[in-house]
């Protein structure tokens, strides 16, 4: 057999060139972008007779857990990238909120106060707290009535991004917001909404209609909680004055990341870690 020219000009003998075919033959495994969630557990049980899905990571022992509430629509995925961010140091619970992810819709209402009425009836159903509660979005929603039924559950609540704002009293006006937002937005955001919108039940958005043009004064009635209010500088959904109203109601602080748009713990997950961290240290607790 006839020595065979590479397209690099180096000739090589026939016992490489059948070396190279068996080579071809190996698995390899290839390198991935897939955000790392190893020590991730996924779990799905009734809860209350409703099919509820969340994932949870350890932590260390005695640590008060940190729950995730995700926004309109999105499934425990819209936290993965701050998972991967944040330390191994306390237990972290991500809830795929009622007709997200896996999750089923509640069978009669599904706005944020018998969205909060679910997440409580689910943290029973683990044994779990208190905790403090990160909500994004509507889940931010979802978080301040949780704080505000069941205390005893909640020892901190941090808003992030908290939408409906009160100025959008219809879906279209919350729709504009949200497209006038997309040039501050990064593009991972868009692909991981894209996944999640598909597979949500609509009835979510009707949940959502129903807490448009809420006043924060009532978003807030009876959380005695703390409270911290995180919203991006870009943010077109969720105004500085809808903040700033949402934690005055509560005796709260805001915090602006700047040049943050709307999807904080897709697009700034590190700085939102920071925040979370911060806010949340007890002497001798996480």
């Amino acid at each position: 057999m006839r020595p065979r020219l590479h397209v690099d000009g180096h000739r090589t003998t026939p016992d490489q060139v059948a070396f190279r075919d068996r080579l071809r033959m190996v698995p390899i495994p290839l390198p991935t972008r897939r955000i790392r969630d190893d020590g991730l557990t996924r779990r799905r049980e009734p809860v209350n007779g409703v099919m509820t899905a969340w994932v949870e990571r350890p932590g260390r022992p005695h640590t008060r857990p940190l729950v995730l509430i995700p926004g309109l629509s999105m499934s425990w995925h819209a936290f993965r990238w701050f998972l991967d961010r944040h330390p191994l140091d306390r237990p972290i619970l991500v809830i795929d909120p009622p007709g997200c992810g896996r999750s089923a819709r509640l069978p009669h209402r599904m706005d944020a106060d018998a969205q909060a009425q679910h997440v409580a009836a689910w943290l029973d159903h683990l044994e779990r707290g208190p905790v403090d509660v990160v909500g994004h979005s509507l889940g931010a929603i979802t978080a301040a009535r949780l704080a505000a039924q069941r205390a005893d559950l909640v020892t901190s609540i941090i808003l992030v991004s908290p939408s409906p704002d009160d100025r959008w009293p219809r879906m279209r006006n919350h729709v504009g917001a949200l497209v006038k937002g997309v040039p501050a937005e990064a593009p991972r955001v868009f692909a991981q909404a894209a996944f999640d919108y598909l597979r949500s039940n609509p009835r979510v958005l009707a949940g959502f209609n129903t807490e448009a043009g809420r006043p924060a004064s009532d978003v807030m009635n009876d959380v005695h909680t703390r409270v911290l209010v995180v919203r991006g500088s870009a943010d077109r959904v969720s105004s500085r004055r809808w903040c700033d109203e949402l934690a005055a109601a509560a005796n709260g602080n805001v915090v602006t990341v700047p040049d943050g748009a709307h999807g904080l713990p897709q697009q700034m997950p590190g700085d939102l870690v920071a925040i979370v961290a911060a806010f949340t240290a007890r002497r001798g607790h996480p």
